[in-house]
């Protein structure tokens, strides 16, 4: 696994998790080229929710990742950004393959 500066890892409850800002950072340290998402599912109604595919590739290939948001894994404060925050995690989970890193981002936590 990457080595990750500090300031990019979170301690919540005791666990450490990696912030997307430094998978983003490793990302463009080993090579990383493109980022391409594309919204995969979505409904608006009676249950909200999305799911968004990404796409990441560079030197050290091509990963892809996918990331859901709906009422049930997303707190009040970030209702209204659902489908942003879907994005973020599929990036976030195509982002840790690429940078073989195995701990979980804060963006994947409900």
């Amino acid at each position: 696994m990457s080595n990750i500066p500090k300031e990019f890892i979170q301690d919540i409850q005791g666990k450490q998790f990696v912030k997307y800002e430094g998978l983003l950072n490793l990302f463009h340290e080993n090579g990383g080229k493109e980022i391409h998402t594309s919204l995969e599912q979505s409904m608006l109604g009676e249950e909200v929710f999305f799911v968004f595919k990404a796409v990441v590739s560079g030197e050290r290939g091509i990963y892809e990742g996918y990331g859901d948001a709906y009422k049930g894994n997303v707190n009040a404060m970030i209702m209204k950004h659902m489908m942003r925050m879907a994005e973020t995690r599929a990036k976030a989970r195509a982002l840790r393959d690429y940078n073989n890193v195995g701990m979980c981002s804060v963006e994947e936590l409900d």
